[in-house]
């Protein structure tokens, strides 16, 4: 048997198939012919040189199959696990915590970018090793062509890197060449492709448009602070670039972006290129979550091409493609379909023959898979984006998002499950299609309808502004509340009511210091606040001084001679402020701030506001507030204080 091509899909065929005629016992010899193979002086395996053009991360699903086939990655391969995957829509974003017992990880597939402190083989090299401690044989050279002998057979033309040539003849060869670089329906401009085509007239390559991949070294530390164990995936494309697809992903010092879109379809000339790159790292939303990124060095840049349909009739007797040469799930997780395109090809090869009809029968369900999948990727992806880009639309899905965290545990989140798939290509787009439609999610979306509207209409009432604020996740999950509660009472020596009337906490990392967000939180009340500053509501520090005991703060409705004030009772430097609020409904109330530092270096800033409703001193008072305190709308502390939260953030981040 032969192999064309010694990247992931090669090197997972090989091993699968090894160690199924090891099973079977079957004597079956596997030789795997790469281009980039050298070998390395004192080394008993070939390297495998430069780019592998893929943004190389590592799906849960894959993580999965490989433990499952006892393929464990080294750490010394791995160059970052994520804790969690964002997602970026136009309005808001939505973390997504990788599941415990689910993995998720970013590779360098090859050796470039160059020079990398303590550089290591990369996951291809390591996988192609795998192949060898199996049994497979590798050797350096470019299949220029394809046919059948007298007896069909594949025969190879082969030239070796100094320029001879010669030929070999194979039971099998399975073709993982991966994505032409020019691809084209009729294969011209490639020699093997258009072999190939002659002897299987039925073959079309795999439609495929053009990705832009860069790499950035801004460093450990620099990603450590702004993006921990963190993968973006951006949505909703700028303005100034037509992008459908964006994705940040860290590895070590070096951080890995790729992009693709109708801005990178019409790029042609080098200098697109580096106009994209250099609009791209200009553009605000890059700028708020990568400050100062744009004088980062660019070490590494290539325009792959993606499959974005699978080849047609992509075997014939005794030769099958695999990988990007037959096809890949839609802009997700590429490793994960050529492992199984590889592990059935290897299983039908086994079990019911090699002859065209059996490949059809046993290999040709992964061809009707990923066509399927692609299918349905198109609605998804069509659909997220749909969604992602409106301002209206985008809100409606995250206040859905925020709803189920708040009031549901995580394994029951309907809309919050389709997320995380979507985020992680940790499901079939089918799959993913099915849960969208489900009645769970459909009622939980119109509970974020209601809710969207609702806010919409505070905001305007209050006459929030949010400026060029962002609009950061504030919910703490129902699973972390007594936790956060735990913690930010600790400090103050105090301990917080289990059920008060009214209770609501917010959290929102910021990337300052405890000392510059602790000087924000002075403004509260303050002339030069911008928090807290509502229509209607007066909020003013009426004596005492900024984050000093003693300093009151007083909420007056208007003219009205109806007021609360917050009394600060205790405060902690850069750590904690308590405020007692008394006055016109509330009793035992308590307005804390607490800032705890974060492992990346950074500042969690935790707000939480409780009270009970007075109860009235005869029946007639008493009848009241309970009337009062049913129609209390207490949603719109939710409302003000997420406004609110957000302000600190950019005040703080921006004066930092």
């Amino acid at each position: 048997m032969v192999v064309l091509g010694g990247g992931p899909a090669g090197a997972f065929f090989a091993i699968l198939l090894l160690r199924l005629s090891k099973k079977a016992h079957q004597d079956i010899k596997v030789t795997i012919i790469d281009k980039r193979m050298v070998l390395e002086p004192g080394l008993p395996l070939q390297e495998l040189k430069g780019c592998n053009f893929c943004a190389g991360i590592i799906s849960p699903r894959l993580q999965k199959e490989l433990v499952k086939n006892h393929i464990r990655i080294p750490s010394e391969v791995i160059c970052e696990k994520f804790t969690h995957i964002w997602i970026h829509g136009l309005w808001k974003n939505f973390p997504l915590r990788v599941p415990a017992g689910q993995g998720i990880f970013s590779v360098f597939r090859g050796t470039l970018p160059p020079n990398r402190e303590g550089m290591t083989r990369g996951l291809d090299v390591f996988l192609l090793k795998k192949a060898v401690e199996e049994g497979a044989a590798v050797i350096t050279g470019e299949v220029q062509s394809i046919q059948y002998t007298s007896g069909d057979k594949p025969f190879l033309t082969i030239k070796s890197p100094l320029g001879d040539v010669f030929t070999m003849e194979s039971d099998f060869a399975c073709i993982c060449t991966g994505i032409t670089p020019n691809p084209g329906k009729d294969c011209k401009d490639d020699t093997f492709l258009r072999s190939y085509q002659r002897i299987n007239p039925l073959f079309t390559p795999p439609k495929a448009r053009p990705a832009l991949i860069f790499e950035l070294k801004p460093g450990s530390l620099y990603l450590k602070k702004y993006m921990n164990k963190e993968l973006y995936i951006i949505v909703s494309g700028p303005k100034k670039l037509n992008l459908e697809h964006i994705a940040l992903i860290p590895k070590g010092d070096y951080l890995t972006v790729s992009l693709v879109g109708k801005s990178i379809d019409r790029a042609s000339l080098p200098e697109d290129i580096g106009r994209i790159i250099r609009t791209f790292l200009s553009l605000p939303r890059i700028q708020k979550i990568l400050p100062s990124l744009g004088n980062t060095p660019i070490v590494c840049t290539c325009c792959p091409y993606m499959a974005v349909a699978p080849a047609k009739v992509p075997f014939s007797d005794r030769i099958a493609m695999v990988g990007d040469a037959m096809g890949a799930r839609l802009y997700r997780d590429g490793l994960f379909s050529a492992f199984i395109s590889a592990e059935t090809l290897a299983q039908t090869m086994i079990h019911k023959g090699v002859d065209k009809k059996s490949l059809s029968e046993g290999y040709g369900g992964v061809i009707k898979w990923l066509k399927t999948d692609n299918q349905y990727g198109r609605l998804v992806i069509g659909l997220i984006q749909m969604v992602l880009k409106s301002p209206i639309l985008n809100r409606i899905l995250y206040q859905t998002f925020a709803t189920e965290m708040k009031f549901k545990e995580k394994d029951e989140w309907p809309l919050g499950g389709v997320l995380w798939k979507i985020g992680s290509g940790s499901a079939d787009y089918r799959e993913i299609f099915k849960d969208l439609i489900r009645m769970s999610v459909f009622l939980s979306i119109l509970t974020g309808i209601f809710k969207t509207f609702r806010n919409i209409f505070t905001e305007f009432f209050f006459g929030l502004n949010w400026e060029d604020y962002g609009r950061y996740p504030t919910v703490i999950i129902k699973e972390k509340r007594d936790y956060i509660k735990k913690s930010i009472a600790t400090p103050l020596g105090i301990k917080l009511d289990t059920s008060p009337h009214m209770e609501r906490m917010y959290a929102i990392k910021i990337r300052a210091s405890s000392k510059r967000i602790f000087k924000e939180l002075a403004k509260f009340g303050g002339p030069e606040s911008k928090f807290l500053r509502l229509r209607f509501v007066n909020v003013k520090r009426v004596s005492g001084l900024p984050n000093q005991q003693g300093a009151v703060v007083r909420y007056r409705l208007g003219m009205l001679p109806v007021f609360m004030d917050a009394h600060l009772v205790q405060s902690l430097p850069e750590k904690a402020l308590l405020y007692e609020p008394s006055g016109f409904f509330t009793e035992q109330g308590k307005l804390i701030f607490d800032i705890t530092p974060t492992k990346d270096g950074n500042n969690r800033l935790v707000i939480y506001t409780a009270f009970d409703f007075k109860k009235g001193k005869n029946p007639l008072t008493g009848i009241f507030w309970k009337l009062f305190k049913q129609v209390f709308p207490d949603y719109a502390h939710d409302v003000v204080w997420n406004h609110a939260i957000c302000c600190i953030k950019g005040e703080a981040e921006k004066n930092a």
